[in-house]
């Protein structure tokens, strides 16, 4: 009697433990989905907002009034909505950000007096060595459309013409341009020909104090010691060169014995970048940091910390 009972019970469970996992897989696919939405809605949310900001960065100075001259008069207002401005732009794509720098400029062109102000103070925040908003291809949108206004006519286009051509040379991205120094020992070095995966380039004054500061901190960096002391099967993980462009040989010769020698430290002896205009130095120290293939990677970074950061960033491992 019990066998059999439990016989006929075996189908009753049966159907249980199938309800039962029908009821799982419905509940687990439920689940999915709505992690699923979830993930989606923070994703479309993120977009969402994005997006809000671009349009909030481009239509900034859709209620600016450009013929207002006495407003420019006490301009502090107009100089920090401009600030605000060039501080949001990195939340468009570089291509968004520099149109959306021409479409101001077309703003402005309404008034002379307007338009050159906001011109100078382009140049001033996005072009000057010392702002925390240097930026060189937004600044050369700024050039383009200027140039292409026509409102600039003979010696007033020379000094724009210029920038263009020297902010253009050695861009990120591309291969930084060849020359020879020589070295202490006599010897003469191409840039290309050193071995490296990264190389960090500085180009200084002997009697810059900030020059000295810089290399004081690099030789004490224990980032970049610990990068020049580091080698991998074939090639250096990092060349430090130092390129002294000002001052008589002599003083060189006797200020490159104070820096590190692992150091590759030259001297400009054939005057070919202050002559040729390789490099536009536009300020001392000057650096570059500069990938394998010599593609520049890092253009006159605002400050050493750029580059340590840039470097770990690549390497957990050093």
């Amino acid at each position: 009697m019990n066998k059999r009972r439990l016989r006929l019970l075996d189908p009753l469970r049966l159907v249980i433990h199938q309800k039962y996992a029908r009821l799982l897989c419905i509940t687990s696919v439920v689940f999915l989905l709505l992690c699923t939405c979830a993930a989606n809605w923070g994703k479309s949310n993120t977009m969402a907002k994005q997006q809000k900001d671009s349009i909030l960065v481009e239509c900034l100075w859709d209620t600016y009034d450009f013929t207002d001259t006495v407003r420019l008069s006490s301009s502090a207002a107009t100089e920090k909505m401009l600030v605000d401005y060039l501080s949001q732009l990195s939340e468009l794509t570089e291509e968004r950000a520099c149109e959306s720098i021409r479409r101001l400029l077309l703003k402005a062109r309404v008034n002379k007096v307007v338009n050159r102000w906001f011109l100078q103070r382009l140049e001033h925040h996005l072009y000057e060595p010392d702002s925390s908003l240097r930026n060189d291809s937004y600044y050369i949108s700024v050039l383009e459309e200027t140039l292409a206004s026509g409102q600039l006519d003979g010696m007033m286009r020379l000094r724009p013409l210029y920038q263009l051509k020297m902010l253009k040379k050695n861009r990120i991205g591309i291969k930084a341009a060849d020359f020879t120094f020589i070295l202490s020992t006599g010897e003469l070095q191409n840039l290309w020909d050193i071995s490296a995966k990264y190389t960090l380039l500085l180009f200084y004054d002997p009697d810059c104090i900030y020059c000295r500061q810089s290399m004081m901190e690099l030789s004490e960096s224990s980032i970049i010691n610990s990068f020049l002391q580091h080698s991998g099967l074939s090639l250096s993980q990092l060349a430090l060169v130092t390129i002294c462009m000002e001052g008589e040989i002599d003083m060189w010769k006797e200020y490159q014995q104070s820096l590190p020698s692992v150091w590759i430290n030259g001297y400009d002896v054939r005057k070919v970048l202050t002559e040729k205009e390789l490099y536009f130095l536009r300020s001392l120290p000057s650096i570059y940091l500069l990938g394998e293939d010599k593609q520049v990677l890092l253009k006159e970074p605002s400050s050493i910390s750029e580059v340590t950061s840039y470097l770990l960033n690549k390497y957990d491992d050093i």
